[in-house]
């Protein structure tokens, strides 16, 4: 038998064989299955029982049944786990996994805040949030975004007693936020956290907070003018287009959402949501719903020819998006992991950094390129209104050349 040296690090403590506590046999059977469905592979299945395992044990020890599992017990585990001399890897592995499948098969309670509980500030940020889904309609992604920008405002004139004292809110107070938010942010967040404060204050001057409208005197972030679109060169789609393997499923599927983005002019989460009954295969046409609103597109022959490659190799998953993550939990790709994909193919590429939404513009520009028409660029993109596609006449070098007057003459 071989010694282990004297220097060694310990083994993390080791459960038994056999799994013991609360969870068994039922929940960790529940979990074995869960985690298959989702399709992790068999290891991975594997550690995440083992976690589940430990968790019972623990559980046993402390005498904890499975109708007290909430968030402060699995902070406990957490924390019972990480104090030993040689912690568990799965504990920060696997945590979060757990977590997820102890919420969705409903053993985990969600924590409830009573109204009584908030602060003046999270009570006041409860009713912003209200006031913009039922008042102004917004998503809840893009409530959430306001959130994220501009609730930290109240904390700056929250009173010691707690209390939020709205007359301290100036212009100067303002601003210095939106400078302090804003510090390492680009230009498009920066212009994101003053829409978020603006909204704030519309929504405090119409219940009565503020006496007099303060939004006129915040600032506009440095850079926010709106640039010139910036599309892609061919060349350099054709070096994203290259180094998709097409004998792999992931570069099959990275083709064909390249595609999909310079041709249809796609935003990322219009691809993202996109489903496989979006898709009319008999007409060529395909269903595109993005900011509340649904239009048809043709379906070009490259675009749908290398759809069809992708969904041969699309592996089974949670849903029927047609861009799946290709591990574990399969299911839809968000926003910005798909426009991550892009900016890893473009590093793939050796070119500089691109993202989904430049492939958008250039699919603009290749129409009015090709000698199509603004309005035939907004039917693309699937703008309301015309005056959003017009930022696109600024590129439009062909149509802007017939509109200067040549030197000495007199325009007409």
């Amino acid at each position: 038998m071989t010694k282990r040296s004297a220097t060694a690090r310990p083994y993390p403590v080791r459960i038994g064989r056999r799994p013991v506590g609360p969870l068994v046999p039922g929940v960790l059977e529940e979990c074995r299955w869960w985690f298959a469905v989702k399709g992790y592979s068999p290891g991975s299945v594997a550690a995440a029982v083992n976690l589940a395992q430990r968790l019972s044990a623990w559980m046993a020890e402390v005498g904890a049944g499975v109708d007290e599992i909430d968030e402060e017990l699995l902070a406990r585990f957490v924390r019972a786990e990480r104090s030993r001399e040689r912690p568990c890897s799965s504990v920060k592995t696997w945590i979060g996994a757990l977590r997820r499948f102890l919420t969705d098969s409903g053993y985990l309670r969600a924590a409830v805040v009573e109204e009584w509980q908030l602060t003046p500030a999270q009570a006041a940020v409860a009713e912003w949030r209200a006031w913009m889904q039922g008042q102004r309609g917004l998503s809840e992604k893009s409530v959430v975004a306001y959130c994220y920008y501009a609730a930290d405002l109240l904390d700056v004139v929250t009173a010691a007693d707690g209390s939020v004292c709205w007359d301290r809110l100036n212009a100067s107070v303002i601003n210095e936020y939106v400078a302090d938010r804003g510090r390492g942010y680009g230009v498009a967040a920066r212009a994101h956290i003053v829409g978020s404060v603006r909204c704030l204050l519309r929504w405090a001057l119409s219940t009565g907070r503020l006496e007099r409208d303060l939004s006129a005197g915040i600032l506009k972030p440095a850079g926010s003018k709106r640039s010139v679109p910036r599309g892609v060169p061919a060349e350099q789609v054709a070096a994203l287009l290259g180094v998709c393997d097409p004998a792999t499923p992931i570069g099959t599927r990275d083709r064909a959402l390249v595609l999909m983005l310079v041709r249809l002019g796609l935003r990322a989460g219009e691809a993202a949501r996109l489903r496989l009954d979006d898709i009319d295969w008999a007409s060529g046409q395909v269903r595109v719903t993005g900011k509340g609103r649904e239009h048809v597109l043709p379906l070009p022959v490259d675009v749908g020819q290398a759809l069809e490659a992708w969904l041969r190799l699309r592996p089974e998953a949670l849903d029927r998006a047609v861009f799946v993550r290709l591990r574990a939990p399969r299911r839809m790709m968000t926003t910005s992991g798909l426009s991550g994909v892009i900016a890893r193919l473009s590093g793939l590429a050796g070119i500089d950094p691109i993202h989904a939404h430049r492939l958008r513009h250039t699919a603009a520009m290749d129409v009015l390129a090709g000698g199509g028409t603004l309005s035939e660029a907004k039917e693309l993109l699937g703008h309301v209104y015309t005056v959003t596609t017009m930022t696109y006449a600024k590129v439009d070098l062909a149509s802007l050349r017939e509109l200067v007057v040549p030197f000495g003459q007199v325009p007409r």
